[in-house]
């Protein structure tokens, strides 16, 4: 028996397109920005407009499995702020926990605060006094059908 070339041709293309398309799960896109604000700025509905004139400090980026917990940790072996990201198994929600963790006498001590049920594509702010200073964060979380989408999405 005899194998045609163009249908071999045309299934091993199909079936090269079809392994792309196994692969391509959907993912969801984490952004913080983290601004460190003078005390006497106050964080009020104008929040977009004060940003305006302020540059982040931080901006961490990670891509998550959907279902999956993001964490991200910025501090020192002292002192931690803690974002925790976890979505629904579709993404279409996510909830967000912000974890403030200070060492007392050699032990962790944290203070938690949580937002749950975070619409996709939403924003919400966090805010954290540390040496006469706030820091606010600014974070969002996007699900996206796949890796390369949501790391294209960082860019922007």
């Amino acid at each position: 028996m005899k194998i045609k070339k163009p249908h071999l041709l045309a299934m091993l293309t199909t079936l090269t397109f079809a392994c792309v398309m196994a692969q391509a799960e959907p993912v969801f896109a984490v952004k913080a920005d983290i601004y460190q604000l003078e005390n006497e700025i106050t964080i009020d509905s104008k929040i977009e407009e004060t940003l305006k004139s302020k540059a982040p400090i931080h901006q961490p980026r990670l891509i998550a499995a959907l279902g999956k917990t993001a964490l991200i940790e910025i501090g020192s072996t002292e002192r931690l702020t803690a974002l925790e990201v976890l979505t629904t198994p579709n993404g279409t929600h996510y909830n967000a926990a912000m974890k403030l963790k200070d060492k007392v006498d050699g032990k962790w001590e944290s203070i938690t605060s949580f937002m749950p049920n975070i619409p996709n594509g939403q924003t919400v702010y966090f805010s954290r006094n540390i040496d006469n200073s706030v820091w606010l964060i600014k974070l969002s979380g996007t699900r996206y059908e796949s890796a390369q989408l949501g790391q294209a999405s960082f860019k922007n």
